[in-house]
């Protein structure tokens, strides 16, 4: 038995073909697993600070940002920016829960909640998730999801944090992804409500605690012009920036976190080699510190002792699947009827893409997808927006690296056009996970030959 790695011992560990076992015996074999401490590397795992590698300039700012909290004075709001996987949301939560810490020492009553916009679809879901985690963390009686007004919640909210606590510090992650569906062209993203509403809460819910708001994002231009007049008349957060992590440092983060794994278990160029496959990205730890947990899911689901490189190269097309997959399912229905238009084209396409001259097989046009949008939102009887919204649509998706967004030429003077590029997702995948969340996109393929067609005679005219 080697000693990097935990063995949980049958009853019976003759070695038999497993082929030829039952199922009871099967699973009351021995179990290898290669991780000690796989906590380390979850991705919700809040580390100690001394696994916070080379944020030192931004980790002072956030401390000082805070520190007037245990001093009875109330902290000024931050929007901590940069590219996603760079430590925001690690050094938010690490320097919150280390305040609360002391202020309970020092009769400073705080607590934080954390809420990811990209996972909620309106202001009333966000306000709910914030309440909910406030009433958890004071032991309160849970309100109801349903049957609550949207400003009810807020009243319930600013009653908590007023009765219970001095300072609720609130991390809303990557707030920009938080706009709401059923906005008009007219009305401003849902974030800028909320941000409204608890930067002035200590006035609109009478209060004598406040608020702390800290707020991550790797697009600031588009939450800061998100923002209506009156809320951009109150926000006035303090910036901290921050940058992609080069290989170096991606390398240093990894090896803070290798006591996850057994002793001996991770071969020694796995940690470089994550660290490179991460830096030739986006200088992402987030992603770098998944490679590594997938690599070690991967040699574990096949019994294996070590971790290679080998198990990172397969995980690499996992982790980036994942990615694409969670920012598909959580996006603004708008932005899913936008990308699965495009995809439409790109999945019933094939033939004539193959054939074009200009176009490439992993495309689609952005004036035929636009079309296709114009026919799904007519087909479903679902509001339809500006073109100029379509093609926003479209480059924020490109930042979230779901596609990729180029401008081409058809040459002979033709002109140039918008491509979209499915490069870390197909996009017959990205159709197939749109379909399973949303009915409404089945039903435009019930009639497989209709949408084919459509796409054919748009592609062929194009």
């Amino acid at each position: 038995m080697r000693s990097n790695s935990c063995i949980i011992m049958a009853e019976d560990s003759d070695h038999q073909d497993s082929s030829q076992l039952s199922i009871t015996e099967q699973l009351s074999s021995e179990y290898h697993t290669v991780f000690k401490d796989k906590d380390l590397i979850e991705p919700d795992t809040i580390v100690d600070e001394d696994r916070i590698v080379g944020r030192d300039e931004q980790l002072n700012k956030v401390i000082n940002i805070v520190k007037p909290a245990l001093h009875g004075d109330q902290p000024e709001d931050m929007l901590l920016r940069g590219p996603s996987g760079t430590g925001k949301t690690l050094i938010a939560g690490t320097v919150a829960t280390k305040a609360i810490k002391i202020g309970q020492k020092r009769d400073v009553k705080m607590e934080f909640v954390e809420v990811n916009g990209k996972h909620k679809k309106s202001e009333h879901e966000a306000i709910h998730q914030i309440t909910h985690e406030f009433e958890q963390l004071l032991g309160l009686e849970l309100t109801s999801k349903t049957g609550v007004s949207t400003s009810s919640r807020y009243d319930r909210l600013f009653e908590i944090v007023d009765e219970h606590l001095d300072i609720g510090i609130v991390i809303l992650d990557e707030l920009d992804l938080l706009v709401g569906d059923s906005r008009n062209k007219n009305e401003a993203p849902a974030f800028s409500d909320i941000l409204y509403k608890l930067s002035r809460a200590k006035r609109i819910g009478k209060m004598d605690s406040s608020f702390t708001l800290i707020v991550t994002t790797n697009s600031p231009n588009s939450l800061m012009n998100g923002l209506n007049s009156r809320t951009a008349s109150t926000f006035n957060p303090t910036e901290v920036a921050f940058a992609d992590y080069n290989a170096t440092e991606l390398r240093e983060i990894l090896k803070h976190r290798q006591d996850a794994f057994y002793e001996d278990t991770l071969v020694d160029d796995v940690i470089p080699y994550t660290a490179a496959v991460a830096a030739q990205g986006e200088g992402d730890a987030r992603f770098a510190i998944d490679l590594l947990r997938e690599a070690g899911n991967i040699a574990n689901r096949r019994e294996e002792r070590t971790v290679t490189t080998n198990h990172v190269e397969e995980a690499k097309n996992q982790v980036e699947k994942n990615y694409v997959v969670d920012v598909i399912e959580n996006v603004s229905f708008q932005k899913q009827v936008s990308l699965f238009a495009a995809a439409v084209v790109n999945k019933y396409g094939q033939e004539q893409l193959s054939r074009s001259e200009f176009l490439s097989d992993r495309s689609a046009p952005a004036p035929v997808a636009h079309t296709l949008y114009k026919w799904f939102t007519d087909y479903q009887n679902i509001e339809r927006r500006s073109k100029h919204s379509y093609l926003r649509w479209m480059r924020e998706l490109g930042t979230y690296e779901v596609i990729e967004v180029n401008r081409k030429g058809r040459g002979n003077e033709r002109g140039v056009f918008g491509e979209y590029i499915f490069h870390n997702l197909p996009a017959d995948v990205m159709v197939e996970t749109l379909v399973d969340k949303d009915d409404r996109f089945r039903e435009a393929l019930d009639d497989e030959e209709l949408i084919r067609s459509v796409v054919r005679n748009n592609l062929k005219d194009f």
